[in-house]
């Protein structure tokens, strides 16, 4: 998964606090997002290279 189709699994158009959104394939959770505000994101997934797609776009990510 891109950064991008990640990032299209939320809403661009709004601010949202103390969101989640989860991404699955077939019935197999593969990422989950949780935003607590715009500027902070705390990103879970399976496939390591969605993390790692996701430090190139964003060299400022942290691991936690």
């Amino acid at each position: 998964m891109d950064t991008l189709t990640l990032l299209s699994l939320t809403t661009f158009f709004m601010q949202l606090t103390d969101a989640e959104t989860r991404g699955f394939a077939g019935e197999e959770l593969r990422v989950v997002l949780t935003e607590f505000d715009s500027s902070s994101w705390d990103v879970r997934a399976v496939d390591e290279r969605v993390l790692s797609d996701l430090r190139h776009h964003y060299p400022g990510a942290e691991a936690l």
